[in-house]
């Protein structure tokens, strides 16, 4: 099978989305199917992969992500010839998908697109909701199934209205990565104290992941456990924001910024803590979560979609309300009770097992397999691109009426 995965960015971008391509890629071509990437931006100097198809861009500041207007002559020609196409991005991947695609297409919403809307715009919570009841529908009526990665998502997605076929396939990760790690490397490395009780936090540091409330209620746990620690791992646009609050509350010296860490150092991040927190309330099914889990981490965090279909209140973690007091209290909570610590971190481990990487390549391999046995070969270009033109007229009238 000829697989194509179109998707908005690739590597060197770290990101959820990157990573679970390209986890697909991998587990694809090693069961011996072949597989090319769809992208945008400029190749880098170090890419050697083959089948990589960029389409040149203009770069969204430090995001990672790109705008183009169309892909390259040569994408849209290798499009053309594959089995099967997932798309892992909304708006221009579903259309690329759809105009030059000549088979079945998947779609994986990885994103929660109106709470991010809120979180880098000015926009209202309200017209977002109202955008993407538009949005959603329409784009992924381009597609033959939506892949959803959480029953949560799954209902979120019922409520924008979106009546394509749906199935839900969970993120899935490279469990063997986590059987052998070197929690003292990084305590070394960070300048951990014997005594102390790291917490960690793995993600972008970005508007959406809500790190104020996480770093106010880790000043406040600080009051009641001296001794914790918060290790925070990755980058973004509010490193610096974050550096400062840390310091005007008075936390720097128990604060440690990491910035971006090679993704097979991440485990021995993981292993170096004791506890995951997590304050954002805009996920799908995160891979951070997962790999906290795998590394037999309790998890802390927010009680929201995506969240709640990983962590088991009171088994696996603690789940609380959005407010840096109810976040700082569960902290203090596993921060004093080693025993609880140890406990939960045993069953998310157990629980863990459950996101194999393995596991969702075999499911959807399967969906594959099943689309391309029971869809024919779809109509000719013609037809398509006045179906996208279409799409393109009444995406503008939505966003100018906004």
């Amino acid at each position: 099978m000829h697989i194509g995965l179109i998707t908005a960015c690739y590597k060197p971008v770290v990101n959820g989305v990157t990573r679970m391509v390209t986890l697909y890629k991998s587990y694809f071509e090693a069961t011996g199917h072949k597989v090319s990437v769809f992208t945008l931006g400029c190749q880098t100097k170090t890419e050697n992969e083959a089948n990589i198809y960029r389409s040149p861009a203009i770069p969204l500041g430090s995001t990672g992500y790109h705008f183009a207007l169309r892909y390259s002559e040569n994408a849209r020609r290798a499009l053309s010839s594959v089995d099967i196409i997932h798309c892992h991005h909304l708006i221009m991947g579903l259309e690329f998908a759809h105009r030059y695609g000549r088979c079945p297409v998947v779609f994986t919403n990885h994103t929660r697109y109106d709470l991010y809307t809120c979180a880098y715009t000015r926009m209202p919570q309200r017209a977002a909701d109202q955008l993407f009841k538009f949005i959603w529908p329409l784009m992924t009526s381009f597609c033959d199934v939506v892949v959803l990665p959480s029953e949560s998502l799954s209902r979120v997605m019922g409520e924008f209205g979106v009546e394509c076929p749906k199935v839900v396939i969970n993120n899935g990760i490279d469990l063997a990565r986590f059987r052998k790690t070197n929690k003292e490397r990084i305590w070394q490395k960070l300048q951990i104290q014997d005594g102390a009780i790291p917490i960690i936090y793995v993600g972008r540091l970005s508007p959406e992941k809500n790190l104020d409330s996480l770093l106010k209620a880790f000043a406040i746990a600080v009051a009641s456990v001296p001794d914790i620690v918060l290790i925070l791992v990755g980058s973004g646009p509010l490193q610096g924001k974050l550096h400062r609050l840390a310091i005007r509350m008075g936390v720097d010296d128990k604060v440690r910024f990491c910035g971006s860490v090679p993704n097979e150092s991440v485990p021995d991040y993981l292993a170096a803590a004791e506890m995951f927190v997590t304050a954002s309330t805009t996920e799908v099914h995160p891979l951070a979560v997962i790999e906290a889990m795998a590394a037999g981490l309790p998890v802390v965090a927010i009680k929201s979609p995506g969240i709640v279909d990983l962590v088991k209140p009171g088994i696996t973690g603690l789940l609380v309300e959005n407010n840096a007091g109810a976040l700082a209290e569960s902290m203090v909570i596993l921060g004093q009770d080693k025993h609880k610590r140890y406990l939960m971190g045993a069953l998310a481990q157990q629980m863990s097992h459950n996101y194999d990487i393995k596991t969702t390549v075999e499911q959807t391999l399967v969906l594959y397999q099943n689309l391309i046995k029971s869809k024919s070969r779809k109509e000719g270009l013609r037809s398509r691109r006045r179906m996208t033109d279409l799409s393109r007229r009444l995406l503008h009238q939505s966003v100018s009426k906004g």
